[in-house]
């Protein structure tokens, strides 16, 4: 289970050997925020239109973590980068020191998994753009257009 990316996410826990050793008990751990990376929740909906967005864009896509029955997904970005995204309707800034209980990588627990889209070209722990995501997020999708009469 220790895997380069099970050592790099547990650097974001308060306590990295901990949070590993919960993983390998079966059980999610608590990452903080503001460690190593910032945390923006979307919807479901509007994540994946942004995803969508991202891909169409050919923009590098980095870790995100998916909930089922919450339907979020929340994204890691670079530190320093997350605040603009506050003003995003459906997206949501969380405050540094803040603890997001996670799965370990490439297993679905706590109703949650982690997505890392760029494992093939050894991208996974580069993060997504703020700005790229925050482009994204605007991007007109289904939600968000207007029915035509």
């Amino acid at each position: 289970m220790r895997t380069s990316t099970t050592r790099w996410l547990s650097q974001a826990a308060m306590d990295p050997g901990a949070a590993v050793r919960l993983w390998e008990s079966g059980r999610t751990a608590p990452l903080l925020v503001g460690r190593r990376w910032e945390l923006v929740r979307t919807d479901f909906t509007l994540g994946t239109a942004a995803v969508s967005q991202l891909r169409e864009r050919s923009c590098h896509i980095g870790p995100y973590l998916m909930g089922g029955v919450e339907r979020m997904i929340w994204w890691l970005l670079p530190l320093g980068t997350a605040r603009p995204l506050a003003a995003v309707p459906g997206a949501a800034v969380h405050p540094r020191g803040a603890e997001i209980f996670v799965p370990p990588p490439g297993r679905y627990l706590g109703d949650r998994v982690w997505v890392l889209p760029d494992q093939a070209g050894d991208r996974w722990n580069t993060l997504t753009s703020a700005d790229d995501l925050h482009t994204a997020l605007h991007a007109p999708h289904p939600r968000r257009q207007i029915p035509s009469s």
